[in-house]
């Protein structure tokens, strides 16, 4: 019906104009003529997008008619009805009204993308149960069940007129859904697009340098069309499908131009989402909880970069808007403890390689090799390690300075030294403590040990045990701090 009722409008003002133009005085020349008959399409134009804005306002109200004659609450329509009454629930996407019950068949259907009850109300939108959609990015046709349509006043084929300036047409879209509710579909969906078809004839996009016509975006930033067979003046192909994905959708503003007068209709398509946005499978941040269906408003636990850590969600808010996520702080949730204390029962004077150890006091985890001296990494993390001995020097005839250190390695390099001397006196019995500690960031298969330096004249660890309930001179500890997961 809109069609014909199109049709038989622009016959009957482009008859009108024309015998306007033919009754009127003659003009006194060609020049003049022309003009007015240009003036009289502009007026024609003018009125045939007027013609289009509202048959897409009676394809709405058709369909909303069509289902309260079914005898169902548009608000109801894709709600089981063996469900009770009162548990009405509306759906954030297509995607999701598909996966509920894939018997729906394709059509109108009401979604709330931004959380049912929060937010602003549901939109009316048109679901492709059915048919395929464009995916990837070499545009292969696949079925892709559960793509939404958002509908606009702008998507019947419409005339760009005889204006000859870049970007002289102009003509801002008007969706039936607010902008935040557009985000939240988008936020939701893998994937979003919106298509341009152009019959683009003699009609180019861009000419000699110099953009003729150009989109603006949800943001108001202006975007212009890449280079097509629309600027080759001798292709005769009539339609140019121009294609817009993902941020910068929906477009708000079109421009175009038709410098030679030629051919120079489009059709803006409507915005398609579908598939549901990739999350974790461990959720990361609010987001990702809202992705996965999550609208009570609270305090969750979500993965952090190294910890499990706590935050509260805003739901009624969106992932975009302030105030979504708050960081409260974190929990260690580590997957086993790893600590380890052991001793040495014997005096140590080797130099050079890992100091093995004897006596084990505890080693939760498994990770220090006492025979070698090693300790392995077992995971990812932050580990704290000390150790702490008695050096004890030689008599010499001579008095000379006498030196000893203790190095924490990682992975065969030098992380950490402790140095002890003596001076030039001699002493029937030199002792002194020797310690060396620290804090290290270690990756699983690591590998660290405490390895003995002689200095001038030598010595050696004390290994002498008076009682065995002492405990030794000689120990080392280490445990894990914090583990990253």
């Amino acid at each position: 019906m809109g069609q014909h009722f199109s049709g038989t409008m622009r016959s009957f003002l482009l008859i009108l104009a024309l015998s306007t133009c033919y009754l009127t005085a003659a003009p006194p020349d060609m020049q003049a003529r022309v003009e007015q008959l240009e003036k009289n399409y502009a007026k024609i134009i003018d009125l045939e997008t007027k013609v289009g804005r509202l048959e897409a306002k009676i394809e709405k109200q058709d369909s909303l008619l069509a289902i309260l004659e079914k005898g169902h609450h548009p608000l109801k329509d894709n709600v089981d009805i063996n469900q009770p009454r009162r548990q009405i629930v509306i759906l954030r996407t297509c995607h999701e009204i598909h996966v509920a019950n894939p018997s729906h068949l394709s059509g109108m259907y009401w979604i709330d993308p931004d959380g049912q009850g929060i937010g602003d109300p549901p939109i009316h939108v048109h679901c492709d149960m059915e048919a395929p959609e464009a995916t990837g990015d070499n545009w292969k046709w696949v079925p892709v069940k559960g793509t939404t349509s958002i509908l606009h006043d702008s998507e019947s084929e419409m005339d760009i007129g005889n204006c000859t300036e870049p970007g002289c047409y102009s003509r801002q879209i008007k969706y039936y859904a607010s902008d935040r509710q557009i985000e939240a579909l988008k936020q939701l969906s893998q994937n979003c697009t919106q298509n341009i078809k152009y019959d683009c004839r003699r009609s180019p996009l861009s000419y000699n340098e110099t953009a003729y016509a150009w989109w603006i975006d949800k943001y108001g930033k202006t975007g212009n069309f890449s280079k097509s067979h629309c600027d080759n003046l001798d292709d005769e192909k009539p339609f140019r499908k121009l294609s817009f994905r993902n941020e910068r959708v929906p477009l708000t503003r079109i421009h175009f131009s038709n410098p030679f007068k030629r051919s120079g209709q489009y059709e803006v398509r409507r915005l398609r989402c579908h598939g549901k946005a990739k999350t974790e499978a461990m959720p990361r941040s609010c987001e990702d909880l809202w992705l996965m269906g999550h609208t009570l408003n609270g305090i969750y636990s979500v993965r952090g970069a190294k910890q499990i850590e706590t935050v509260f969600c805003q739901f009624d808010t969106r992932p975009n808007e302030q105030g979504f996520q708050k960081r409260i702080g974190y929990q260690d949730i580590k997957t086993r403890p790893i600590y380890f204390y052991v001793q040495k029962d014997n005096k140590f004077s080797e130099r050079n390689v890992p100091l093995p150890f004897e006596l084990t006091i505890v080693n939760i985890g498994g990770a220090m090799d006492l025979p070698s001296g090693v300790f392995t990494a077992p995971v990812n993390g932050t580990y704290f390690f000390s150790f702490a001995g008695l050096a004890q020097f030689p008599v010499v005839p001579d008095p000379v300075l006498r030196e000893i250190g203790a190095n924490l390695y990682k992975n065969g390099e030098r992380i950490a030294i402790s140095q002890v001397n003596k001076g030039h006196l001699v002493y029937p019995d030199n002792l002194s403590p020797i310690t060396v500690q620290s804090t290290v960031s270690l990756q699983t298969g690591d590998e660290v040990w405490i390895q003995i330096s002689i200095g001038i004249s030598g010595g050696f660890l004390y290994g002498e045990r008076q009682l065995m309930n002492q405990g030794s001179h000689t120990h080392f500890n280490g445990w894990l701090l914090e583990e990253e997961i």
